[in-house]
């Protein structure tokens, strides 16, 4: 079984997929880790030389291969095996849902949606701001945060 894990920045995606994989005895991964090993550059960094829509495909890209993730020394492998049982957790970026193809893969998956209250969520951003959320007034993000909301209920519905 995959289980994935969606909702807006700091909802706290990474700690629960870390506390469940741990408790259930299963791996996690996360889909930014995954890309910072993969590109050998942070988000921040990446996007200001490629720009959003570069990182959202790149992003799109490892989000298909997590169905063939399996666990290894260095917490993520791709294999193309038919015959491996692929299961784990997999906490997702929270701009994930931007894509229509990852709303579509997502959609065929188990999902969990964290959604805390919009203050919990400012509080946290305020403390330590991902790279889509740095520099943005809370006006701006709340915005973001309402049309990102009806795209993850939308894959829960």
């Amino acid at each position: 079984m995959k289980l994935y894990i969606i909702g807006f920045s700091s909802a706290g995606k990474s700690t629960l997929a870390k506390s469940l994989a741990d408790r259930w005895s299963i791996p996690y991964w996360d889909t930014d880790e995954i890309f910072i090993k993969e590109y050998s550059e942070n988000i921040a960094d990446y996007v200001r030389s490629h720009g959003w829509p570069a990182f959202r495909k790149a992003e799109s890209d490892i989000l298909l291969k997590t169905q063939k993730l399996i666990p290894t020394s260095e917490s993520f492998h791709f294999d193309s095996s038919a015959a491996v049982q692929y299961r784990g957790i997999v906490a997702c970026g929270g701009g994930i849902v931007e894509s229509e193809t990852n709303r579509a893969f997502l959609a065929e998956k188990r999902l969990i949606w964290l959604s805390p209250p919009w203050e919990l969520l400012w509080s946290r951003i305020r403390q330590s701001p991902s790279a889509f959320c740095s520099g943005k007034s809370e006006q701006d993000l709340y915005q973001d945060y309402r049309r990102r909301c009806t795209l993850y209920r939308s894959l829960i519905s």
